[in-house]
């Protein structure tokens, strides 16, 4: 199992002990109900509602609060989701410090003190297919809040964003969640390096294990490290995802690319003369002074960035023959996407079925090769988005669909024909020409 399920009482703290260390060295837990035992599901649900209030009117509020905020999406528009998750997060960040300290003593009553990242992070994650026509409002608010907030974020550790690689991640699902909008996890990739680009992201050509997606009811929390490889699933279903997340470091938190984050002392946060400078603890190292520099030159002078790195080469199975290509059926195990040129690739779908079809995923160019086969579709690793081995479709349905071709086992040889579109729309035969 790739993760463990917690019910805990109250007062059951005993059994509580060791269970941040055991989350620091890689396993991870979900903890049921975690907010109604120590009663703080109220805090931030109210918290929330008032920032809705605020910003998109009471009707939502009250609507938020008597459908679930899993429905809100059929009564806010697309365009104010920004704002409305904008003024939630004025709401909940001065909670922080009072919603943290209770929950820590209550879930790791062995630990005394920690330092806590100054602003929890707001998740609303609506349908894809409603915000895909909204992609302009959408990337500005990334761009002042960071990737994964209110779109799909793809596979990263958290010390890829600049963030703190000894702490943990706690994950507090204020509506509920659902396998099709839920947090990806990679536990299988939790030790090894990947690759990644400036921004992140985990550079293309590199190879995971199937993702973890979770189910959750509202006032459930998963926890993991940091250094977890995790990210989102692209919104499949017609459900909005609220989440609100923390980060967290027993130990002053260490920062192995660039001091970015502002993390608050919470034994300070108790005295009202500390607590005013409860941050200074964190920045008393030289990774602090170090990030400074580091963010001025990449702003003042980007060329003097280390050069990023260069995606690993895929390997290709098969040859070309003419314009065709034959690969050995006994290359292609039951299960698994491979590449044959640039542009295609093929899943086997069982013992005596393969499919052919275009590489990369029309939502972010994602790499199907580095993805898995699940039942009949093929599955792009970054935000676990399936594509039907028939019609090429993803359950978004305002992105395209992939292009599938002609694919045939014989004598055991799989041949595919890349000029030969099975799932051509009329009047866009122009892929075929473009075959490799």
């Amino acid at each position: 199992m790739a993760y463990k399920d917690l019910r805990f009482d109250r007062g059951d703290g005993a059994n509580r002990t060791g269970l941040a260390d055991r989350i620091l060295k890689g396993e991870v837990f979900v903890f049921r109900q975690a907010l109604q035992t120590f009663g703080l599901f109220e805090m931030w649900d109210q918290a929330t509602l008032r920032g809705i209030a605020k910003s998109v009117g009471q009707e939502a509020a009250d609507r938020a609060a008597r459908n679930g905020y899993h429905r809100i999406h059929e009564w806010v528009s697309p365009t104010d989701i920004p704002p409305m998750t904008d003024a939630v997060y004025d709401e909940v960040e001065p909670l922080a410090d009072k919603f943290l300290a209770r929950f820590v003593k209550g879930a790791f009553p062995d630990v005394q003190t920690f330092y806590y990242e100054r602003s929890p992070n707001v998740r609303f994650h609506i349908p894809f297919d409603l915000a895909a026509a909204h992609k302009k409002e959408f990337n500005k608010f990334a761009e002042a809040h960071g990737q994964g907030k209110i779109a799909a974020h793809g596979p990263h550790r958290d010390s890829w964003l600049d963030c703190a690689a000894n702490g943990m991640n706690l994950w507090f699902a204020m509506g509920r969640v659902r396998h099709g909008n839920s947090l990806t996890l990679y536990p299988e990739d939790y030790v090894g390096e990947y690759k990644f680009k400036r921004s992140g992201d985990i550079q293309d050509g590199e190879k995971l294990h199937k993702a973890v997606t979770f189910e959750l009811e509202p006032g459930d929390v998963i926890m993991f490290h940091t250094d977890q490889v995790h990210g989102s699933e692209l919104n499949k279903i017609d459900e909005t995802r609220f989440v609100i997340s923390c980060r967290l470091s027993i130990d002053k938190p260490e920062f192995p690319l660039v001091h970015h984050h502002h993390y608050v002392y919470s034994g300070w946060t108790g005295s009202p003369l500390l607590k005013p400078v409860a941050e200074l603890p964190s920045m008393l190292q030289p990774s602090y002074p170090k990030g400074i520099f580091l963010r001025a030159r990449n702003k003042l002078l980007p060329s003097l960035q280390p050069e990023e790195s260069k995606p690993n080469p895929v390997p290709t199975i098969g040859r070309k023959v003419g314009g065709s290509f034959e690969i050995p059926l006994a290359d292609l195990p039951v299960g698994e996407v491979k590449a044959i040129s640039g542009a295609f690739c093929v899943a086997r779908i069982s013992e005596d079925e393969v499919i052919a079809l275009t590489r990369r995923c029309p939502h972010a160019a994602g790499d199907l090769v580095n993805g898995w086969v699940d039942g009949r579709s093929v599955v792009c690793p970054w935000h676990v988005l399936p594509f039907d081995a028939e019609t090429g479709q993803s359950p978004c349905k305002t992105l395209p669909p992939l292009k599938r071709v002609a694919c045939e086992i014989r004598d055991g040889v799989v041949l595919v024909d890349p000029k030969s579109v099975l799932n051509a729309r009329q009047g866009d035969e122009a892929l075929a020409t473009a075959a490799e």
